[in-house]
């Protein structure tokens, strides 16, 4: 009996941490290093405790709160086969999230009111009270101010805790990773509108269709990735920035070139590709900024 029941608890355990999708997180990193990259002060003790309190704390508890009130039975960012939902994942979610504002806390001012402001975010995108995941403007609304501009923002602020020191540059590099991310949510939603709509949310993706969501998509991140290479261009030099351009170009001529293919693809090969192109897109980018942090001047 003892041996079922410590089974259970281990089952539920891994269960809740799975929900957290920690390794999906990463991928959001770039955003916050972007933030931290354009700042010119740096306080490497500060950015590992930011860091960890948005990539684990933040973007985790948020993932598991949503997954509580989404269910998902199907693929869903970072998993194939997300597991049972219980009664323990609303605590749990709220748990991580309350542990993160005390990391947060340690870290500045600043980066604590950026954490409460999106974590507030998040709530209200799934809550059902709120649920502005099911209106296509506002959810859209949500991931360019939550997930695009403040964290960014909070990269920054992780080093230089005053705000008024982002310069216009500094501004246009913020908002192009902004649109960045912008863009690429339809396409994170391509492969969940049936059972969004099912579970009456309208999305993005579902609200402008395959045709226009791939058109805003590769309109707004081109014109991203542009905001991104004139402020590569003044922060280091034009060949980088060229460099920069060229990454994202290929990306989004491969998306479109290939967007026949991807309708009709089913929902795990779906997901399967879009896995790929968002781990490429924030891989290369990831390794650019480190670069640039850590072993270039």
């Amino acid at each position: 009996m003892a041996g079922r029941e410590s089974a259970e608890i281990r089952s539920t355990a891994s269960g809740l941490i799975a929900h957290l999708r920690l390794h999906y997180q990463m991928l959001l990193a770039p955003i916050f290093l972007w933030g931290y990259f354009l700042g010119v002060v740096r306080a490497p003790a500060d950015f590992w405790l930011a860091f960890a309190a948005f990539h684990i704390f933040l973007y985790g508890g948020i993932t598991a709160f949503n997954s509580y009130y989404d269910r998902d039975e199907g693929p869903v960012g970072g998993m194939r086969f997300p597991p049972p939902v219980t009664e323990a994942l609303l605590p749990f979610s709220l748990a991580v999230l309350v542990a993160g504002v005390m990391l947060a806390a340690v870290v500045n001012a600043t980066v604590l009111a950026i954490y409460l402001v999106i974590m507030a975010m998040g709530l209200a995108y799934s809550h059902p009270r709120i649920r502005l995941k099911a209106r296509p403007l506002l959810g859209l609304a949500t991931v360019a101010v939550g997930q695009g501009m403040l964290a960014s923002l909070g990269g920054w602020a992780s080093a230089e805790p005053d705000l008024s020191t982002v310069d216009p540059i500094g501004w246009l590099g913020i908002l192009g990773i902004t649109l960045v991310t912008v863009g690429f949510y339809p396409i994170t939603q391509a492969y969940q509108v049936e059972d969004d709509l099912a579970r009456g949310d309208v999305t993005f993706a579902a609200w402008a269709g395959p045709s226009r969501a791939l058109a805003f998509s590769i309109t707004v991140q081109a014109l991203g990735a542009a905001m991104t290479a004139i402020t590569i261009a003044q922060r280091l030099d034009l060949i980088r920035a060229t460099l920069v351009v060229g990454f994202y170009a290929v990306l989004l001529v491969a998306t479109a070139a290939r967007a026949s293919e991807f309708q009709q693809l089913n929902v795990i090969g779906q997901h399967r590709r879009v896995m790929a192109l968002n781990t490429i897109m924030s891989g290369g980018f990831l390794i650019f900024l480190t670069a640039h942090l850590i072993v270039v001047p």
